[in-house]
């Protein structure tokens, strides 16, 4: 089964499920038309999904892979014994139990060789198609990424019953969490492991894939100090087709997260990107500081907890400190030993101390409700960490010559202190000063005026390259053409990667994109998504970029039976032409005939005749204006309308002519 038809059956299953049982026969009659395969497909899975009782009714932090991967239990019985097989490997004790799966510690029973691993596998009775999707997706995330901070993927097969396993480096270690409290580990060491997970996180990142499950328990540190991010179970691979799959991004009781880290756009099932995982960096580090969540204690309930998120803005790390007489405080701002005399307000406000200003306003930023707000990246959430810790000027603090200042006074305290005895000495200390501020100022501005300078520079270098590439591919013959395209797309993500604060980089993306997507039809789909994907926040900026892209991804959606998905694609792109086209009519009209169009033939083809008919008149009536012909039609219907502009076409200008004689061409139901 192809990764369109898949996604086609668990679109049509989404819908299904959300309607009452007695208006299931009708809805599957008319979405899968006459595809009866397509239909057994969804009853199949729909009947699975009766079948699974109240499993999918359990929140879901209990359901999203292994979110409890080092917790045992004490009671529960194994579902495969000690000393049972998988491929070369025996199992030996089970080291963590999930909603899902189990993780067990296995050695290699062959003589091939000695070595302790770890065996991840499915619950016997939760093999449902969703949890297996979402293990063989965790297998192919893992297969992708190699990092030191990143538990690898050793192999991977199928036990004796047919369920996926796979094998994984075994990492002696305990939570992040309470690796710094057993070690009394200071801030700034708290702060240093920290970043080495950053690190795993910023190169899962580059490698396209969000993990969503961020927290203490999937980040163990070894003996030597090494962190090691698990648990892919809930990942998203970007921009791919198993980033269309999951059904529980679209239903509130099965989006996957663990709440206590969620993203409030985790918590409404908005769109997942590495913002998401940037957030729980946050709550992560929010928690290794101050031993507390963001949202203290009152938030017990789910949903509480769930309106706390999206609606309260957390206390600073440094008030909660201060506040919470109950607290343990972190032995984190230095080594203490336990035998001297410190009451705990002392602490407290030693650690409050630390904690306030720079720390205080870096946790905070990555904790913004609205993404766009957030660090653009983990990678300058890190770099913003490492200048904390280098005593330099944060970008979570305000820009200010004052604020600049005082970092530099604290970097360098001693030989300012040194100087400013001197300077006391003579008379003209305040002129030097005020003239030193003057100097400073003019310095800044014109540092500012460079980088406006470059970053000018850079785009239009970068725009002229864009159009050379665009130049050469129109005179190349097909072939050539397309691997300069692809030449093209590789510089574009290249510039974005390097200036992800410039909105025009994701519009070079975009456009390279949308060439590759018009040339190469297997590759439709993945490229057009990728450049309405880019697009979606800039819509209003490039309105005809935006525009193009939801057509192209409708037409290859289309192509491939995708009937809903295009659907969607080509009705976004009937709005997005019709506000348009009040603002520039003469320029956007024949994007709304066009538009039109495809939703009539969609929904003809989706067997709604009437609804389609109406769209495919919409769409006459205007091609008859830009063409300044009438041509009637033979009758009231998609087939009828179809015929009419065809002869139409024979009437029109010539560019008009093509356009239509080519949408015409472009998918014939049948």
């Amino acid at each position: 089964m192809t990764p369109e038809r898949w996604a086609q059956i668990r679109q049509i299953f989404d819908g299904a499920v959300e309607r009452p049982d007695v208006d299931r026969a009708a809805y599957l009659r008319v979405v899968c038309a006459r595809d009866d395969e397509l239909r057994r497909e969804v009853e199949s899975l729909l009947a699975s999904h009766e079948s699974a009782g109240d499993f999918l009714d359990k929140p879901a932090a209990n359901v999203s892979g292994m979110t409890h991967t080092l917790v045992s239990s004490s009671v529960e019985v194994p579902e495969y014994p000690p000393g049972y097989r998988v491929g070369p490997y025996e199992l030996q004790k089970c080291i963590g139990r999930g909603g899902m799966g189990s993780v067990w510690l296995a050695t290699r029973f062959d003589s091939e060789f000695k070595k302790q691993i770890a065996i991840k596998l499915v619950k016997r009775g939760m093999d449902t198609q969703e949890i297996l999707r979402r293990f063989r997706l965790e297998r192919q995330v893992l297969a992708g990424l190699t990092h030191p901070n990143i538990a690898a993927l050793i192999d991977g097969g199928s036990t004796p019953d047919g369920l996926p396993y796979l094998v994984m480096e075994y990492v002696e270690g305990i939570r992040i969490d309470r690796y710094c409290e057993k070690r009394k580990s200071t801030i700034t060491e708290r702060l240093k492991l920290f970043r080495d997970v950053c690190a795993a996180v910023r190169y899962a990142h580059g490698n396209l894939v969000v993990h969503r499950d961020l927290k203490a328990g999937n980040i163990l540190v070894t003996a030597e100090g090494i962190p090691k991010l698990l648990d892919f179970g809930i990942a998203k691979l970007i921009r791919t087709e198993f980033s269309t799959l999951a059904a529980a991004e679209t239903r509130p009781e099965l989006r996957p997260m663990t709440l206590d880290y969620a993203s409030p756009e985790q918590v409404r099932g908005e769109p997942i990107t590495t913002s998401t995982d940037v957030y729980s960096l946050g709550v992560l580090l929010y928690k290794l500081l101050t031993g507390k969540s963001p949202y203290g204690p009152g938030a017990r309930s789910d949903s509480a907890l769930r309106k706390a998120i999206c609606e309260q803005e957390p206390l600073r790390p440094s008030a909660v400190v201060l506040t919470d007489e109950k607290a343990v405080i972190p032995q984190a701002t230095q080594k203490i030993d336990l035998s001297e005399e410190e009451t705990r307000d002392k602490a407290r406000r030693r650690l409050k101390k630390k904690l306030a200003g720079d720390l205080d306003m870096i946790v905070l930023m990555a904790l913004r409700k609205e993404p766009l707000r957030r660090y653009a990246s983990v990678e300058q959430f890190s770099e913003d960490i490492r200048r904390y810790l280098e005593g330099r000027p944060v970008i979570a603090r305000s820009d200010t010559f004052g604020y600049r200042a005082g970092r530099f006074v604290r970097r360098n305290a001693a030989a300012l202190t040194a100087a400013a005895v001197a300077v006391l000495t003579l008379f003209a200390a305040a002129i030097i000063e005020e003239q030193s501020a003057a100097r400073a100022a003019r310095e800044r501005s014109v540092a500012e005026e460079r980088l406006k300078v470059v970053e000018t520079e850079s785009l239009r270098q970068q725009r002229d390259l864009q159009y050379a590439y665009s130049r050469l591919a129109e005179s190349q013959s097909a072939p050539d053409a397309l691997q300069t395209y692809r030449t093209a797309l590789a510089s574009a993500r290249a510039f974005e990667f390097s200036h992800p604060n410039l909105r025009e980089s994701a519009v070079f993306v975009a456009a390279a994109a949308l060439s590759i997507g018009d040339s190469i039809p297997d590759q439709a789909v993945d490229r057009f998504t990728e450049a309405r994907t880019r697009l979606e926040p800039l819509a209003d900026a490039y309105p005809a970029l935006y525009f193009a892209a939801l057509q192209g991804l409708g037409r290859a959606q289309l192509k491939n039976r995708d009937v809903l998905g295009a659907l969607a694609s080509f009705s976004r792109a009937l709005q997005v032409a019709e506000a348009q086209v009040k603002r520039t009519p003469t320029v956007t009209l024949r994007d709304l005939a066009s538009s039109n169009f495809w939703v009539g033939t969609v929904l003809a083809y989706n067997g709604e005749s009437e609804a389609g008919a109406a769209k495919l008149r919409k769409a006459f009536e205007l091609y008859c204006d830009l063409a300044g012909a009438k041509v009637n039609t033979a009758d009231d219907s998609p087939a009828g309308y179809r015929k009419a502009l065809a002869d139409l076409a024979a009437q029109a200008p010539p560019d008009l002519r093509r356009a239509i004689e080519t949408q015409l061409r472009e998918f014939t139901p049948g």
